[in-house]
């Protein structure tokens, strides 16, 4: 489903997003956080939500091989190796 609305942008840069919108991202009544991302071609500003860390451990998690321990501490992994 697509959503657009206007939004009015500040002097001060601050701009605010409809109910909607922000209820459809799942961002808080107190806020939330957003990336940006403003394609200079086509003069497009994409605003999306920043995944979760339990979505970047599914995402990360589909590289890893069976059976690999995980690593827990980084600075004895490189103390470590040769």
């Amino acid at each position: 489903m697509r959503m657009e609305a206007h939004i009015t942008v500040t002097r001060k840069g601050q701009a605010t997003l409809p109910v909607a919108i922000r209820r459809r991202l799942g961002l808080a009544d107190s806020g939330g956080v957003l990336q940006a991302h403003l394609n200079e071609e086509t003069g497009e500003l994409i605003l999306t939500k920043p995944p979760s860390i339990a979505e970047l451990s599914e995402r990360i998690s589909r590289h890893i091989k069976p059976g690999t321990e995980p690593l827990l501490d980084v600075g004895e992994f490189y103390q470590t190796r040769p």
